[in-house]
């Protein structure tokens, strides 16, 4: 799925393109973000329509928040797993809670990848396999990779750190 095709399949579930297109970001690379993530990536003020936003994201259980201890900052985690399979990642480890310090390095990605718009950027292990395989013509087996065994089978987990990989336009 193209980042295009997911936007518009969390359109359809009710968002304007600039939520959905935010929604989608946060999903892929963080699970997590903050009001000033959403009013950086839509170019707004804070204010009425980043409140609006959450507050839809908190009624409909899409998301739930907790307070930072700074101000009346709130950290916002989207869970709600319809959306995480409109874009094509019903498994996502972004769905499920996680500690503190884990969100904070998850917000770190967030704001690296709103911070540099203008790069592609790779999210899932599909999306890099495909880059990597596919555009380049890198062998499977030589991209990095973790394998797990379990009973008789086993399974190849590609790029397991699983951070984004931004690409410059100029230079794929």
């Amino acid at each position: 799925m193209t980042w295009e095709e997911r936007r518009r399949a969390v359109q359809l579930m009710g968002f304007t393109e600039r939520q959905a297109g935010f929604l989608v970001t946060v999903m892929l690379y963080a699970g997590v973000c903050l009001g000033r993530q959403y009013c950086t990536f839509g170019r707004i003020a804070y204010g009425q329509k980043m409140h609006d936003f959450f507050q839809s994201l908190l009624s409909r259980g899409y998301a739930t928040a907790r307070g930072c201890g700074h101000n009346r900052a709130r950290l916002y985690h989207v869970h709600y797993k319809p959306l995480y399979r409109a874009i094509g990642e019903p498994n996502n480890r972004h769905r499920r809670p996680t500690t503190l310090a884990r969100a904070i390095e998850r917000l770190m990605v967030l704001d690296a990848v709103l911070a540099d718009s203008d790069r592609t950027w790779l999210a899932t292990e599909q999306d890099k396999l495909g880059h990597f395989t596919l555009t380049h013509r890198i062998p499977r087996q030589d991209v990095p990779a973790m394998t797990f065994h379990r009973g008789d089978g086993e399974t190849a987990r590609y790029f397991p750190d699983k951070l984004p990989i931004g690409l410059d336009h100029d230079r794929g």
